[in-house]
């Protein structure tokens, strides 16, 4: 399953999406174009954002569908990217195609506000799965650090190498907590937009700044490809951007924190 929201004319303000759904008869018509979809050319069905309402009605005039992407009327193409490579990215494009109205995901012009609360859930997700890759590179340095020798002594005995590590365990520790806080406040039914913002900010970020120290931990071995350091930094950088930048994010846990 992809989703498909973002589109050419906008990404972060998804709430401008021009994509129609048109009905007809017991159908909707859906024209338009998607992009930056992971999983564009791998999904077998699209959750899709198109607008139901008038161009002015922004958020309320926005509905969901679930749309088989064998339709008549479907094609997508596939981006080149730097990372995420076994996920992909690319468009979809939607040429009068025809979709049930019994597709329809929820109340007609509900769909802005339905994909907005699974970003608060996701977002935590988000930031567990760059900590874990995070984590992972850690637990490889500090091994690392036990097995090769300088100068007559381990690694582990160098400070300047160790002391960068301890510091971004503290961290990836915090955040991962963080994470795990949002999804507590989740389950208890309590607000939780902030703290999954938090999460979305600053876990994919942390995790490239420490796949990064890992990579300069291991000296010239780290630069090479046969390690998995430098594909490890492109698949989480990428994270930086999906469902939200950083940007969005912060604007979100300001706006949050003004109104309490």
């Amino acid at each position: 399953v992809c989703i498909a929201l973002t589109e050419p004319s906008g990404g972060s303000d998804a709430a401008s999406l021009r994509m129609k759904a048109e009905t007809q008869g017991d159908t909707y018509i859906l024209n338009g174009e998607k992009t930056s979809i992971s999983m564009a050319d791998q999904a077998d069905v699209a959750v899709v954002f198109a607008r139901t309402g008038t161009q002015e009605s922004r958020a309320n005039g926005i509905s969901a569908f679930l749309v088989p992407m064998n339709l008549p009327g479907i094609s997508t193409t596939r981006f080149e990217d730097a990372g995420q490579r076994a996920i992909g990215r690319g468009s979809i494009f939607f040429d009068n195609v025809e979709v049930p109205a019994s597709h329809r995901l929820g109340d007609e012009g509900q769909g802005f506000k339905q994909v907005m609360q699974g970003f608060d859930y996701s977002r935590a997700l988000i930031g567990l799965q760059c900590l874990a890759v995070a984590q992972q590179s850690l637990d490889e340095t500090w091994q690392w650090l036990t097995e090769r020798q300088a100068f007559g002594q381990q690694l582990a005995a160098f400070q300047g190498l160790t002391h960068p590590l301890a510091e971004y365990q503290t961290y990836v520790q915090a955040a991962r907590l963080q994470c795990f806080y949002a999804l507590w406040l989740k389950d208890c039914g309590q607000r939780h937009n902030a703290e999954a913002a938090m999460n979305k900010w600053w876990a994919p970020k942390l995790a490239f700044d420490v796949v990064k120290q890992c990579m300069l931990a291991h000296g010239h071995t780290g630069w090479g490809e046969d390690l998995p350091f430098a594909q490890r930094m492109r698949d989480v950088l990428g994270l930086q951007i999906g469902d939200g930048t950083a940007q969005i994010m912060k604007n979100i846990i300001a706006r949050e924190c003004l109104l309490h």
